[in-house]
């Protein structure tokens, strides 16, 4: 058992538990009432996977899994959908999701763990039951540091804010600055793989494939421009091939 110990509420196919793990902090467990998660979840870590759902899993059986580590961390990325832009068309305060983060507070104020970690969408943070559960972990004691990241600027090729929040009991901690000189694009990260015509799949890798297209769809990307068909000429030969099929 490591010094540092954490548990991945909520943990789907072990995303999180990952990166966890590559930064040198000891996942011994992960929960979530996916039981189609348990294979990646346990084939990509030595951790073990409770098929549990958060809002009526025990603090003291969680408690066990943290064994002896004197530094225990908590974390539980709840199901964003209640708090996306999408969502927010609908009547989801109430449902079962949406509440799921009074149960991650119900386990912190039981356990009391060195240190709280959580991610979500950037509109979580208009919630109610998203203010609660900061106004929980600071009358229970911690430092608690909430703000909306560009993950980009981490190295992440790709436009996607997050909100993240840390919280500890010892001392104010925030997340790092970010590392990344200049962000990276899709080619950067992507660009080296080799090209595959449509319907093929790489040998080297599995789960690089292109999808099959129609002969209808074909006609239309070799009709289209660099950067957008918005010429006539583009244009008339899009709508003739449509015509033709």
């Amino acid at each position: 058992m490591s010094d540092v110990a954490c548990i991945d509420l909520f943990c789907g196919a072990g995303g999180l538990t990952c990166g966890l793990r590559k930064a040198g902090i000891d996942v011994v467990a992960g929960v979530d009432v996916d039981k189609s998660c348990r294979h990646p979840f346990e084939a990509n870590s030595t951790a073990k996977f409770l098929l549990e759902d958060v809002s009526e899993i025990s603090p003291e059986k969680l408690n066990a899994y943290f064994d002896k580590a004197s530094v225990r961390v908590l974390a539980g990325c709840a199901p964003c959908q209640p708090f996306s832009t999408y969502s927010q068309r609908y009547d989801t305060v109430g449902t079962a999701r949406w509440g799921l983060m009074y149960h991650f507070a119900r386990l912190v104020k039981s356990i009391r763990p060195e240190f709280v970690t959580m991610e979500n969408v950037p509109t979580v943070m208009k919630h109610e039951v998203y203010q609660d559960f900061v106004k929980t972990l600071k009358n229970l004691g911690y430092h608690v540091w909430s703000e909306v990241v560009d993950c980009k600027k981490y190295g992440l090729p790709q436009k996607r804010r997050r909100t993240v929040l840390l919280a500890s009991l010892d001392r104010p901690l925030e997340l790092i600055f970010p590392v990344c000189g200049t962000e990276r694009t899709v080619r950067d990260a992507i660009g080296a793989m080799p090209a595959l015509s449509h319907g093929k799949k790489s040998d080297a890798d599995r789960i690089h494939v292109a999808a099959s297209l129609s002969n209808l769809n074909l006609e239309r990307i070799r009709a289209s421009r660099p950067g957008g068909t918005t010429d006539r000429i583009g244009f008339d030969r899009t709508f003739d091939t449509i015509r033709v099929h």
